[in-house]
């Protein structure tokens, strides 16, 4: 698009063109454009019919961050005179090409690539401050898990049942303190246990973030290096960034510099997968945070400018979800007496430890970590170093131990992750690792612990030929405390057509593995059809595997956890000396989920006589919020329960409603739907609905946005008083429809905005009876009150109102 001058230019340049003056030069204004697109007006000096020279202020106001600030710093130390008057050749040289159109009257700019400014264009969400909904001060979530299994043999019978009682509290709010609390009864033909399981309370502040937990703590979150993970009684503290910030991308960003020499439409795909399409203008752009996978990652960009001309880049990143972003810091430590599962539930080991580690990102391709453990017996010290390069990730642990009675041991670890030829889904496909252990021992809690020392060798390669075949080679060697070796090999491909596979293969296993002579060689080849139906959800499969004459056949439908759903699968097994047949169904009722599984065993190879057994189990769970229940089917974590307004109070609400109207929950006025939220500290949705409602109902959102805490439990009413819909014709005096107009009803509590159509229809939604008054948007016209009264019906017609007009503003008999 061109900009025409104003006509005082036109007659200044004409008077230039025609008069014979002076040569002299003059100032003007004219409109400077790139690839088109005008960017504004800029001053020039203009020589005769030459502009010879441009504002140096007037082009960085218009081009600001286009251009690089050391390019922006050499054009100002350029000038031409105080005026800050810059020569279009002095540009030129810069990389800033400007020339004049003496027909348009106006300036063409085009960029060298090396003068762009660069843009950063960040494809991940930012990272937000959890900011918690509204919750209960105090919820109560019950989880009932029961389970009979009763089993039959040809020479005894028996039976085992089971009740799981998994209860969680809040107190506070999503700032407040959880509990966690397992309770396990047991029933035999000769015994009846109540077992206590792990009782936990925690705090949270997931900003930070930090988790502080007091009871059966686990180790599991706190554990790095050769550290063995176990479970205690005692304290605990951890960033525990995968509850706490589980949207949050903690490895290092990822960037790629992208060239566009003039406007172009733009197509960037990331691993096949499209993530922006649109026109940019000319630039160079940094894309930040592209979504990577762990290992190699193919961006692929498309670029048809402005000219026609058509480009591809291809750029290849390799990215390592082990790294932590630069300036990170993730830690865990836990104190207190190991626990085992005995008789009677969890119990407590006479012996106590502390351990715990940090890990720090030294840089984008840099992580390093320091962890350790003090305990009764000894004490273990390692570090780890994590490194990402564009030919791999090296990841490295070494530890020393110390114990009581057998001293000082050490083990140091090596691993390297890389994406060569062959590669699938973006993943490394190349594996090695070794260890190195003497007299290394994970558990220095522990009096009667052994160390050992070995050495282990391991690696995995993973060639994908094409769509068709593809091979896997392995390889193992292992050489114990005792100088016993164990090595072996295996290497195997496939050929897929369709729903087939079929595969052969070889494995070498070293002889002193098997206290024989001879090395064992085994060739063997494998037979696998799958076919599934995505709309119904069934799934048929078959198997077949030559070393152990194994075999199977499967027919299954998943059940997708929505009310009424049923799933089943149907197994057949069969190998050497062993044959079993398994049949299960499973359905998803609003408020229990129940399982029967059949099962028959045969072995050939003991007693040759078949075992038979039938179980049944069942979740189901009742949860509490400030007085209000709500029950249902849950798991452990937030929560939510329904409420109807007594005005709904015949009515059935549905929670997780999707595109087929199916449900995951159900609730009336009497007992609210349960329904579990999905994620802890991010953002949920629900969609819900009221299918039997009134006619012209208005419950307000069908869509519920919640952001819980770890345990939060949460209540919504759904419907309130202001559930009318009205319906009305707004006329003047005369009977003309007043047409196409906004307008305003106000209460002494609310206020709703309305619009007429043609005909002066309108509708408005979310009132309820009372008195309000009407305005219309417009100077000609009164105000307007009247009373809307409760009726059996929630769709009001108001039939035609008559609005007058203010004389002064208008004539009624017109």
């Amino acid at each position: 698009m061109t900009s025409i001058p104003a006509l005082p230019l036109w007659i200044s340049l004409l008077l230039t063109l025609l008069l014979p003056l002076p040569t002299q030069a003059m100032s003007l204004s004219l409109p400077l454009e790139i690839d088109g697109r005008v960017l504004g007006d800029i001053a020039v000096n203009l020589d005769g019919t030459v502009v010879d020279s441009v504002s140096y202020h007037s082009l960085k106001s218009l081009l600001g961050p286009k251009i690089t600030d050391e390019v922006w710093q050499s054009i100002l130390a350029a000038s031409q005179d105080s005026n800050d008057m810059i020569s279009l050749k002095a540009l030129a040289q810069k990389g800033l090409d400007i020339t004049f159109n003496p027909s348009t009257l106006s300036l063409d700019l085009s960029v060298k690539p090396e003068a762009f400014g660069l843009y950063d264009v960040d494809f991940s969400d930012p990272f937000s401050s959890f900011i918690p909904s509204k919750s209960g001060s105090f919820s109560w979530l019950n989880s009932i898990n029961f389970n009979h299994s009763q089993n039959w043999e040809a020479r005894d019978n028996s039976h085992f049942s089971s009740i799981d009682w998994l209860a969680q509290m809040n107190f506070g709010g999503a700032t407040g303190v959880n509990l966690s609390l397992a309770n396990h009864i047991e029933v035999t033909d000769e015994t009846n246990n109540f077992l206590r399981g792990e009782w936990v309370a925690f705090y949270d502040k997931p900003n930070m973030p930090f988790r502080l937990s007091i009871g059966d703590v686990g180790s599991g979150t706190n554990v790095a290096g050769h550290l063995s993970g176990i479970s205690m009684g005692g304290l605990s503290v951890s960033s525990n960034y995968a509850e706490l910030q589980p949207d949050r991308v903690i490895g290092p960003n990822n960037n790629q510099e992208l060239i566009l020499k003039e406007s172009a439409e733009v197509e960037i795909t990331v691993n096949g997968q499209l993530i922006f399409s649109g026109r940019q203008e000319a630039g160079r752009f940094n894309l930040n945070n592209l979504p990577m996978t762990n290992g190699a990652n193919d961006i692929i960009v498309d670029v048809t400018y402005l000219s026609g001309k058509s480009e591809r880049f291809v750029f290849s990143q390799f990215y390592n979800s082990k790294l932590l972003n630069e300036d990170m810091l993730n830690f865990g430590l836990s104190a207190g007496a190991p626990s085992i599962y005995a008789e009677n539930g969890v119990d407590y080991l006479d012996t106590w430890t502390v351990m715990g580690f940090a890990e720090y990102g030294v840089s984008s391709w840099l992580t390093l970590g320091v962890n350790g453990a003090i305990a009764q017996y000894g004490q273990i010290l390692g570090a780890t170093a994590t490194l990402g390069t564009s030919w791999g990730n090296l990841s490295s642990r070494v530890s020393l131990s110390n114990l009581d009675d057998t001293g000082i041991g050490s083990v140091v670890s090596f691993t390297f992750e890389s994406t060569v030829a062959g590669n699938s889904n973006n993943t490394p496909n190349l594996r090695v690792s070794a260890d190195f252990a003497d007299s290394f021992t994970s558990s220095p809690w522990d009096i009667e612990v052994l160390p050992t020392s070995y050495e282990r060798y391991l690696a995995n390669y993973v060639w994908v030929i094409n769509n068709a075949w593809d091979t896997t080679i392995s390889g193992s060697y292992y050489k114990d405390t005792h100088d016993t070796a164990q090595s072996n090999l295996s290497m195997t491909i496939n050929w897929r057509s369709g729903d087939w596979t079929l595969g052969s293969g070889v494995t070498y296993n070293d002889a002193a593995a098997y206290n024989d002579d001879n090395d064992e060689v085994e060739y063997f080849f494998t037979i696998d059809w799958r076919r599934s139906n995505t709309q119904n959800r069934l799934n048929l499969a078959a198997n077949y595997n030559s070393a152990n004459q194994y075999a199977r056949l499967e027919a299954s439908k998943t059940n997708n956890d929505r009310v009424g759903s049923l799933g089943y699968r149907a197994q057949l097994e069969y190998e050497d000396g062993r044959d079993s047949q398994n049949a299960q169904f499973d359905y998803t009722a609003n408020r229990l989920r129940v399982e029967l599984e059949v099962e028959r065993n045969n072995n050939s190879k003991t007693n040759n006589e078949a075992s038979y057994t039938a179980s049944i189990r069942g979740n189901t769970a009742i949860g509490i919020v400030d007085g209000h229940i709500g029950w249902g089917r849950s798991k452990e974590g937030p929560f939510v329960i329904s409420k109807l307004h007594p005005s709904l109070s015949e009515q059935e609400i549905l929670l997780g409603v999707d595109q087929n109207q199916q449900y995951e929950a159900s609730g009336t006025s009497n007992i609210g739907a349960l329904l579990p939220l999905d994620v802890a500290y991010i953002t949920n949705t629900i969609d819900l609905n009221v299918p039997n409602a009134p006619i012209g109902y208005d419950w307000g959102e069908s869509r519920l946005t919640i952001s819980p805490g770890a345990a939060t439990g949460h209540v919504f009413m759904i419907g309130s008083n202001r559930s009318y819909t009205a319906k009305g014709v707004l006329q003047t005096s005369n009977g003309e429809p007043i047409s196409y107009l906004q307008g305003t009803i106000t209460s002494k509590d609310f206020t709703l905005a309305f619009f007429t159509n043609k005909s002066g229809r309108f509708y408005i939604q979310g009132i309820e009876p009372g008195k309000y008054e009407i305005k219309i948007s417009s100077q000609k016209y009164k105000s307007k009150t009247l009373t809307i009264t409760q009726n059996n019906s929630h769709l009001i017609d108001l039939g035609t109102l008559y609005i007058s007009c203010i004389k002064e503003n208008c004539n009624e008999n017109m």
